[in-house]
């Protein structure tokens, strides 16, 4: 496909948040002729065409094929995730790099990262100003990201703000397979904290942080409502109407889950969404996954 021109809103990575960010964006009377993205199959080109966008498809680790002169003065919103292996972020580094070699400044940007940069916290709160110490590659990965993003606003002067993302939720983003398998969870007493947002508020914040004025922020993009992770998988079994999932104690977890979830278990924070209420006036829809579950 021709790339694009854009002087309007690029999406960079159009999956699932992506895709409710362009359909917010078209709702709020964007032309469709002023947004476009970039994707890495030709399914997600599909998906994203279905709704009114048209993406190229990129190979963010094939950094030699980049041409991403759709991004030079757009309204950059980049959703991508660092590759699967190592401490930094490669796929980063390539658009930034690809965007000195072509001479390209996008208008601004806004970047999903993590609330994994914090590690753990020993269930204590957290803010923007807290300590970050990922304790994960994934953690480690998406702070790299976040330090080459912001030394290159600085560099070039154009504003970067920064999302700190727990884990993102919605009725269709259920996992319906592990809920469907009745693989067990840890009991909530012996769970830590861990926090959640809404995939259609992570949508209008990064809609809301590309429209403010405030530059060169970090925000931490939660419902600010910490719980523990099995009592949101016990409520996702709940409303797909699966039976209540069994029980088991942490000790019993390190053979029965992956080392994935287990990752998750071993930290425990409460994040604070403080600032992204009050100094960027984020309005939640859903200020609990209880209320958002269904949705």
């Amino acid at each position: 496909m021709k790339e694009k021109q854009v002087s309007g809103s690029l999406i960079f990575g159009c999956g699932d948040v992506g895709r409710r960010i362009a359909k917010q964006l078209l709702a709020d009377g964007s032309s469709p002729n002023l947004l476009a993205g970039y994707v890495n199959s030709q399914e997600s080109a599909a998906k994203a065409a279905s709704i009114g966008v048209a993406c190229d498809i990129l190979d963010l680790d094939a950094p030699s094929e980049l041409r991403l002169g759709a991004c030079n003065g757009a309204r950059l919103y980049y959703t991508i995730a660092p590759q699967k292996q190592g401490v930094v972020d490669k796929r980063s580094r390539a658009v930034i790099d690809a965007f000195g070699a072509q001479g390209i400044k996008p208008d601004k940007v806004v970047l999903i990262s993590t609330t994994g940069v914090y590690g753990d916290s020993g269930g204590n709160w957290v803010d923007e100003q807290s300590l970050t110490q990922p304790q994960t590659e994934r953690g480690q990965r998406r702070l790299d990201s976040e330090q080459c993003w912001l030394a290159w606003s600085q560099e070039q002067g154009v504003d970067v703000v920064v999302l700190r993302v727990p884990g993102i939720y919605a009725f269709s983003r259920l996992p319906r397979d592990r809920l469907k398998r009745q693989t067990p969870v840890v009991k909530p007493s012996e769970c830590g904290f861990t926090n959640r947002i809404h995939a259609d508020d992570l949508a209008n914040i990064c809609i809301v942080s590309m429209e403010s004025s405030q530059t060169g922020e970090i925000y931490n993009a939660t419902d600010g409502s910490p719980g523990t992770i099995a009592e949101y998988l016990q409520a996702a079994a709940s409303a797909l109407g699966y039976p209540a999932l069994p029980e088991i104690s942490m000790k019993q977890a390190q053979s029965q889950l992956s080392s994935g979830m287990l990752s998750y278990l071993n930290e425990s924070r409460k994040i604070s969404n403080r600032k992204l209420i009050d100094k960027l006036g984020v309005k939640l829809r859903y200020p609990d996954f209880r209320k958002g579950i269904l949705k």
